[in-house]
């Protein structure tokens, strides 16, 4: 008999589906990968999978094949309903790097007067862009002492410059992102977008459904996706009745579920953190781990054992576009908040133009409040308002109110990641907030965040993949 001893095998070059049935023989047989992988080459991974996984429901069979979906020229609101998962993996474009002139955006009306909307927040994003880009360059002028070479002085001026114009771009402009998933994660977030409140959302999931069954036939019965009659009926009426509370929070559902007076729902406008601690042993974890939160090195990842302490539930007010880092944050729970008009711009960026445009803001101000009613009076258009397709009309700096549920290491990992100067800078101030919360709640935890208020950084202009010089 073979003297059986420790080894370990990477294998990365098969079909996932293959690469599935390698890991699912495991719990049936004591056999070694090298003894499966030639049967899987012999026979190949359809039959097991098909016979297994689709026919008898070993769902996760489907946990341990992998794949990578692409998908491009769809809504950022398209992109965020896949991202909406805590197991997610996978990279969005900036916005940065986007040729607006090129991209598209989706008009969820469809008609002359919401297309000038949309054509209106791009025609003050172009026009505005090279304004604010030169009063920051003054702002913030180029000395040797100061930057490695005026070329990363500029790229630090350019990308302030955008940082400050991408609240102009309206959320229904399209993307591309990617998607790391395994097949039965794919199949089972397919099946909850079938009943996604947004039409666009729903022809995504079917688009790739189709796509993934053309690929992996033997890991997905074809049916999952039909609508009625089927064996998911019971399910998809469930999913349907919860698919708008389940995909978009309001700040009426924010208000009561947190129960937010009127006071701290000014203080939340004025950049406060509403932090909750009903759910949270802060007095456990001071008397039980005190050592532990003293003893933290910078860098030093809580933990996991912390979490189980509960959570902080809070509130804050932010730009949509900065709420999308917040949502990348997925050890936390971060619900996509429904985005109105009701607050409109977010005030880091008011303050930050009017600061740097001195009295031709005016300008800039009235065409930016003339958009915001040309929404909020869509019905005096003749459009029947759906708040949840008026989402694609308004621009990524409107001011959203979003919940957040995190456990004590999610809230120091957010906090101090989340305060460095390379983070935008409307998202800078909500991390600040995070690491005085706990600071006072917890005053032997060691915190290592960047507190400083000035957020200027030449390091957030040179954030980007290149292509390295041969030789």
């Amino acid at each position: 008999m073979e003297l059986k001893t420790p080894k370990v095998i990477v294998i990365d070059d098969i079909h996932p589906e293959d690469g599935a049935m390698l890991q699912a023989l495991y719990s049936r047989s004591p056999a070694g990968v090298e003894y499966h992988l030639g049967k899987v080459k012999k026979a190949g991974a359809g039959k097991f999978m098909s016979q297994y996984y689709v026919g008898y429901g070993h769902a996760s069979i489907g946990d341990c094949g992998v794949t990578n979906i692409f998908v491009e020229n769809y809504s950022m609101l398209a992109c965020k309903a896949i991202q909406d998962n805590p197991l997610y993996s996978g990279q969005e474009a900036s916005t940065r790097y986007l040729d607006f002139s090129a991209q598209p955006a989706v008009d969820p009306y469809n008609t002359p007067y919401t297309r000038s909307i949309l054509d209106g927040w791009l025609s003050i994003y172009n026009t505005w862009m090279p304004k604010v880009e030169a009063a920051i360059a003054e702002k913030y002028p180029f000395s040797t002492d100061a930057y490695k070479s005026e070329k990363a002085w500029r790229n630090a001026v350019q990308v302030r410059a955008f940082d400050t114009m991408r609240s102009y771009l309206p959320v229904g402009t399209t993307t591309l992102f990617s998607w790391t998933t395994n097949l039965r994660q794919a199949r089972d977030k397919m099946m909850k977008l079938k009943s996604h409140p947004l039409p666009e959302v729903r022809q995504m999931a079917e688009t790739i459904f189709t796509q993934l069954v053309d690929k992996y036939s033997n890991s997905f019965s074809g049916d999952e996706m039909q609508n009625q009659g089927g064996r998911y009926t019971k399910r998809d009426a469930y999913n349907a009745a919860e698919a708008t509370r389940e995909n978009y929070e309001s700040f009426a559902d924010i208000k009561t579920r947190l129960n937010i007076s009127d006071s701290e729902q000014q203080a939340l406008l004025d950049g406060a953190l509403i932090a909750r601690k009903n759910l949270l042993d802060v007095d456990g974890i001071n008397r039980i781990e005190k050592d532990t939160l003293s003893a933290r090195p910078q860098g030093g990842v809580m933990p996991r054992r912390l979490a189980a302490y509960g959570n902080y539930t809070m509130a804050c007010a932010i730009d949509f576009g900065s709420y999308r880092d917040l949502q990348r944050h997925r050890n936390g729970i971060a619900p996509l908040p429904l985005i109105e008009p009701t607050f409109g711009m977010f005030k880091w960026y008011t303050e930050e133009l009017a600061s740097l445009l001195g009295d031709s803001y005016a300008s800039l101000e009235a065409a930016t409040n003339d958009l915001f009613d040309r929404i909020k009076n869509l019905e005096q258009a003749g459009i029947t308002p759906d708040p949840l397709l008026t989402q694609y009309l308004l621009p990524m700096g409107t001011t959203v109110i979003c919940s957040l549920a995190y456990g004590v290491p999610q809230m120091v990992y957010v906090g101090e990641l989340r305060s460095g100067k390379t983070v935008h800078p409307s998202l800078r101030p909500i991390a600040h907030n995070m690491l005085r919360v706990l600071s006072e709640d917890f005053p032997a935890l060691k915190l290592y965040g960047d507190m400083d208020i000035d957020g200027w950084s030449e390091k957030r202009g040179s954030q980007t993949i290149s292509e390295k010089k041969a030789g």
